[in-house]
């Protein structure tokens, strides 16, 4: 109290500029201080809550992809119990001799080709089987598995109880699960050795006559065995450990690892009271205590497995992107200090002025508006705040738009192909019983025909990511050729002249029906006979020559140009169909040195050579 009157009694016997000197700069101090304070409070809560809600959304659109493709798995299970090949096999199963090798290859074969229909090549599946007590069908696998003893593994027997739908077993280490010997852990160690597994056992069934048919119940049931890479969650949760020092879990409800990053630090999930509180809420964020060290949790829950999805951060690196407070608002002390007395209105000013429009950018910035921004002023220790604060907002605004519009539409792009995958799977099916009800009939011209269809849109709905070996596509060509034929009776016929090497590579998918098309629709459509189209091949230079040549009405210079000039075709048009679509595919493909070039004559015909270069057989 004494020296509080004592520094009264001083400051009263100064001089008035001195006194004014020091409010002044006592009035601009404190509020300054009190504000930068505030600033540094206000600006780390919503650090914090813009970290809890950006992290917490990435785990939801992470489990959203994951669901996702889980859920495809599910389906593509449940396309399984109604496939034809699957339920004549397993029908006749029991009559198989396991000492015929040759018959049990065969069925292998046959089982692994429709295991690939339904599971095409994926890199977050390690391998899909179907398993019996006596044998392990399915595709070549990059470890060893006995194909005489899975039905010993845990697995196996988690699948057979596993009726209704798919089972998931959390990742377990393959070398443990089968016994592998040493010899064998030198193949195996190349790959990834941990995998999750989703099984059902298949109770397959087919459609005979609008009758849901079942095999005998005598006959033993199969189980349906998925291997997922862990490698697939360590990729699909790396984002979400974005901040220094955070490490993620995937786990069951049960507190069992499914998958953790390589960085993790050991934690204990049992008889946790804040576990208890996360398998209660499914989703959301907390802070708790680990080893003596604050840490935010975010956790959502996947719905398809079940499994628990945790996000650890270090409460300390949250914040790492603020500025130090306490040494900003020194040095603004001391310069207001020295200078108050000169400058207080001018830098006073200067000062308040971006710190204010900050705060507005901080506040619509936690109103979820992250396109706000502040203009930077000076070069001082406010624009470098400024410069992380925009560059904080620029990185928010770019894992929104990476992690969650691009998600959304990966998501309805695999919805929409799952979709285009069951409408010809459909319609070939219903292909099939009209074609045996034409058989019956002894209707074999319109037998024939439908088989062609058929395989043709067996050929459509394939996915090969625009690629197919040129067998597969002369094989559907031949079909449409058929079919065509039967539609412009003895109006034309058709000669082939292929190299047999050119059988040995890819080309892109629908290589050549462009090219017949347009010489049946337009080349011939003055002609009531006599036409002839001449498909030929080889190989010439390290190059592949493909030529369509036909003796149809031919096209003028003028035309040639049109076609190879046209973005879209519309139905109906007497434009050429597709020819400028396949010539833009092959150099996208190979390069613009590669591609379609016509050669045509009014009323002598057209000729048409694709030219692509000679790559490594399939």
């Amino acid at each position: 109290m004494k020296l509080f009157k004592r520094i009264i009694d001083r400051y009263l016997n100064l001089q008035f500029k001195t006194k004014l000197t020091i409010s002044y700069i006592i009035l601009i101090v404190v509020p300054l201080s009190i504000l930068g304070i505030g600033y540094y409070n206000k600006s780390s809560d919503i650090i914090l809550q813009n970290a809890r809600e950006n992290i917490l959304n990435i785990i939801k659109r992470s489990n959203e992809t994951l669901n996702a493709r889980f859920i495809l798995a599910e389906n593509s299970a449940i396309f399984m119990h109604i496939d034809e090949d699957l339920f004549e096999i397993f029908s006749n199963f029991d009559g198989l001799d396991l000492n015929n090798h040759n018959k049990y290859m065969e069925a292998d074969r046959r089982i692994t080709k429709t295991i690939l229909k339904y599971f095409p090549f994926s890199e977050d599946i390690y391998s899909v089987n179907i398993v019996t007590r006596q044998f392990t069908f399915g595709q070549d696998l990059p470890f060893w598995i006995p194909k005489n003893g899975f039905s010993n593994s845990n697995v196996y027997s988690v699948g057979l109880e596993s009726k209704d739908r798919l089972k998931w077993i959390p990742t377990y280490d393959l070398l443990e699960e089968f016994d592998i010997r040493e010899k064998e852990q030198l193949s195996l160690k190349r790959h990834s050795q941990y995998v999750f597994s989703a099984v059902r056992l298949l109770n397959s069934a087919i459609i005979r006559n609008n009758l849901l048919v079942t095999m005998n119940k005598e006959i033993e049931r199969p189980v349906l065995i998925i291997n997922f890479k862990e490698e697939m969650l360590k990729k699909t949760f790396k984002e979400s450990t974005y901040i220094e020092g955070s490490y993620y879990y995937v786990l069951t409800k049960n507190g069992d690892v499914v998958s953790h990053s390589d960085s993790a630090e050991p934690v204990s999930f049992n008889n946790t009271q804040w576990w208890n509180d996360i398998i209660t809420k499914g989703s959301g964020t907390n802070f708790i205590y680990i080893n003596g060290k604050k840490m935010l949790v975010c956790f959502d829950t996947m719905n398809v497995t079940g499994w628990i999805s945790v996000v650890f951060v270090p409460y300390d690196k949250l914040l790492k992107t603020l500025p130090t407070m306490h040494l900003y608002t020194f040095y603004m002390t001391m310069v207001i200090i020295l200078i108050s007395a000169v400058l207080a209105s001018f830098i006073s000013g200067r000062v308040t002025l971006p710190i204010k429009k900050l705060l507005l950018a901080i506040k619509s910035m936690g109103e979820g508006n992250f396109n706000s921004k502040v203009e930077e002023m000076g070069n001082g220790e406010l624009s470098y705040l400024i410069y992380k604060f925009n560059e904080m907002n620029d990185k928010i605004q770019r894992l929104i738009e990476e992690n969650y519009q691009v998600k959304i539409k990966e998501k309805e792009a695999e919805i929409k192909a799952l979709n285009f995958q069951f409408n010809p799977h459909f319609m070939y099916n219903t292909l099939n019983i009209i074609n045996w009800m034409a058989i019956e009939n002894n209707q074999e011209e319109i037998s024939k025909m439908l088989v062609n269809l058929s395989e043709m849109l067996e050929y459509t709905a394939k996915d090969h990511k625009g690629m197919i070996n040129f067998m597969e596509d002369m094989e559907y060509l031949k079909s449409y050729v058929y079919i065509m034929m039967k539609r412009f009776v003895g109006r034309f016929a058709v000669q082939y002249d292929i190299d047999p090497q050119l059988y040995n590579y890819d080309v892109p998918k629908f290589f050549l029906q462009p090219f017949i098309e347009n010489a049946l629709i337009h080349g011939f459509e003055e002609i009531e006979e006599g036409g002839l189209i001449k498909i030929s091949g080889w190989i010439e230079d390290n190059k592949r020559y493909f030529c369509v040549e036909d003796n149809g009405k031919g096209m003028s210079a003028e035309k040639i140009k049109e076609i190879m000039e046209i973005e879209e075709e519309s139905a109906g048009s007497d434009k050429s169909i597709g020819i400028d679509n396949v010539n833009k595919r092959v150099q996208l493909l190979y390069g613009k040195q590669y591609g379609v070039h016509i050669e045509s004559e009014l009323y002598k015909g057209t000729k048409i050579t694709i030219i692509i270069p000679l790559e490594s057989t399939t």
